[in-house]
């Protein structure tokens, strides 16, 4: 009577977590991907503040009561839940405002 042998007969794969191996540079791409976006994200919004402080006084101010006037007619009102999207977008881009005092903020703070 033979005994089956104690080791495989075939070389296998290392399994993580019930799964083969994948090697390292597999997986690159997508870490790529996920640390350009991020990237992107931040340029992004740097950018809008440095836009936002580059304007003179003047413009800014215009600019601001411009977007304060959209957001208040489109934002607040009943039938704001239809523009949440841009409404969020227009509540972040006024916070880059001097001019959004705490008064302003608070009225913001449903939008974040």
């Amino acid at each position: 009577m033979s005994s089956p042998p104690l080791l495989p007969s075939s070389p296998r794969r290392a399994s993580v977590n019930g799964g083969l191996a994948r090697p390292w540079w597999r997986e690159l791409p997508g870490w790529l991907l996920l640390w350009t976006l991020a990237a992107v994200a931040l340029v992004s919004t740097c950018s809008d503040r440095h836009g936002v402080q580059g304007l003179t006084p003047t413009d800014r101010a215009a600019l601001f009561q411009q977007t304060w006037d959209s957001f208040h007619s489109l934002c607040e009102e009943k039938e704001a839940s239809g523009f949440t999207r841009r409404c969020r977008e227009q509540a972040r881009f006024l916070l880059l405002f001097p001019e959004c005092d705490d008064a302003c903020r608070a009225r913001l703070i449903p939008w974040r």
